[in-house]
C-alpha cells in the first residue's frame, strides 16, 4: 500500500505561486523572478499566512527557505543560493535573512510546478485525465484515487480562500467556512 502525504505548507505556497503567476504575472513563467519578486509580490507573507499551517512568519520562513533550497523541486534556483537556504535551514531559527545577499538571484518555476487544469486535450484530440497537482496524466477507464506520478490524493481539493484540504463533497471549509465554488472533480470511473 502506497503512503500518501498530506498538504504542507510547501505545497500550499507551490500552489499558490503557480496560480498567482498563471493569472496576474504569466510572462514571469517563461522570463524567471527574483527572489526579491517572490517575496515582496509573489508570495507576500501578508497574503500567503491565511494558507500556511499556522499562520506564523516563522512556518511561513522555513517554507519560503525549503521552496528556495530547491525541495521537490518546484522552484529551480542558483546553486549559491540553494547551499545558503540549506545552511539558513540547519540553524535553530531559520530565517531569509539569512540569503537576503542572494535577493536579485534569477529563479524560475521547475518541472514540478502544480497546474490547475484536471484535463487537457491530447494529440490524438481526445480528452485526458490529468493530476491537478503536478500535470501528469492518469490511467484512462479506471477509477484513479492517487496520483501515480506524485501520490497525491486525488479524491480531495482545495479552499479557495485558504487552501485547506477539502473532501470532494463537502460545500464548505471547514476551516474558513467559504463555499467551495470550485468545479466538481473529474475521477475516470
Amino acid at each position: 500500500m502506497s503512503s500518501v502525504r498530506s498538504l504542507d505548507d510547501l505545497d500550499r505556497l507551490s500552489f499558490r505561486l503557480a496560480r498567482v503567476i498563471r493569472q496576474q504575472y504569466p510572462q514571469l513563467s517563461g522570463q524567471g523572478f527574483t527572489l526579491i519578486d517572490l517575496e515582496e509580490r509573489l508570495l507576500p507573507f501578508r497574503e500567503t499566512r491565511r494558507e500556511m499551517a499556522d499562520g506564523g512568519t516563522a512556518s511561513w520562513e522555513r517554507a519560503m527557505l525549503r521552496l528556495l533550497s530547491g525541495e521537490r523541486e518546484i522552484l529551480r534556483v542558483e546553486t549559491g543560493l540553494r547551499d545558503a537556504c540549506h545552511q539558513a535551514l540547519a540553524v535553530s531559527s531559520p530565517t531569509l535573512a539569512l540569503v537576503r545577499t542572494w535577493s536579485n538571484s534569477l529563479l524560475s518555476l521547475g518541472s514540478v510546478s502544480p497546474r490547475s487544469g484536471d484535463v487537457r486535450a491530447t494529440p490524438e484530440g481526445h480528452a485526458a485525465t490529468c493530476c491537478r497537482y503536478c500535470g501528469g496524466r492518469t490511467p484512462e477507464g479506471r477509477r484513479v484515487t492517487f496520483c501515480p506520478h506524485c501520490g497525491l490524493d486525488l479524491t480531495k481539493r482545495q479552499c479557495p480562500a485558504c487552501s485547506t484540504e477539502l473532501e470532494a463533497a463537502w460545500r464548505f471549509c471547514v476551516t474558513c467556512g467559504r463555499g467551495a465554488d470550485i468545479p466538481a472533480l473529474r475521477i475516470a470511473s
